[in-house]
């Protein structure tokens, strides 16, 4: 049973050291320029030995990506209406630390807009999820009065949505901005009151 622990713990780190390698490899050439052989190599490994852990290229591109978004996950799971939008501030605040991770999603959301791109449905369902409960969000605010008169949920959220993307672009540009300050007067502009630390507990409370 031992002995089962430990190749098991030896198989789970190798598999950790793999997605290291691709999300650098990735996030430098993009999905489509990269190669296997390159990623493997990075690991002291042959194809074939990196492929028994993967599968393939595409497995390898799927299982960063999820990695990245785990966090986001992490964050928004169980959320609701200020609270939500109080985790799409964290997110943006945390993705300030992980230019890495950015680079890579950006490369991905350009390549991938072709319909034949590997990374396309997964790109297109997380821009949807993200778009969805931004959406949902507002309209649990508007039930309980908190957004003003003449504001269309789903219409902020991707207001929101895309306001957020090219922030991100321009901050790995060089160009000095601040994500979570941007985005967080941009929700006012929706809101019955500031989303202050009061409001934050009045929609927690209320």
């Amino acid at each position: 049973m031992a002995t089962q622990r430990g190749a098991y713990k030896k198989t789970a780190k190798r598999r950790e050291e793999i997605l290291d390698a691709a999300f650098d490899v990735f996030s430098r050439q993009g999905y489509t320029a990269a190669s296997v052989n390159e990623i493997a190599r990075t690991v002291g490994m042959t194809q074939p030995g990196l492929l028994h852990h993967f599968g393939s290229k595409l497995a390898l591109l799927e299982a960063v990506l999820e990695r990245r978004d785990q966090l986001a996950l992490d964050i928004l799971s169980g959320r609701h209406d200020v609270e939500f939008l109080y985790g799409l501030l964290e997110i943006a605040r945390r993705n300030k630390a992980v230019p890495g991770l950015l680079r890579l999603y950006s490369i991905l959301a350009a390549e991938s807009s072709t319909p034949d791109h590997p990374a396309h449905a997964f790109i297109a369902r997380r821009l949807g999820n993200v778009v969805g409960g931004t959406t949902r969000a507002f309209e649990e605010m508007q039930a309980r009065g908190l957004l003003r008169d003449g504001v269309d949920p789903r219409t902020a959220a991707i207001e929101i949505t895309s306001m957020a993307e090219g922030l991100q672009l321009l901050w790995l540009q060089g160009i000095d901005v601040d994500m979570e300050q941007i985005i967080r007067s941009h929700f006012d502009s929706y809101l019955t009151a500031p989303l202050d630390a009061s409001f934050g507990r009045l929609g927690a409370d209320a």
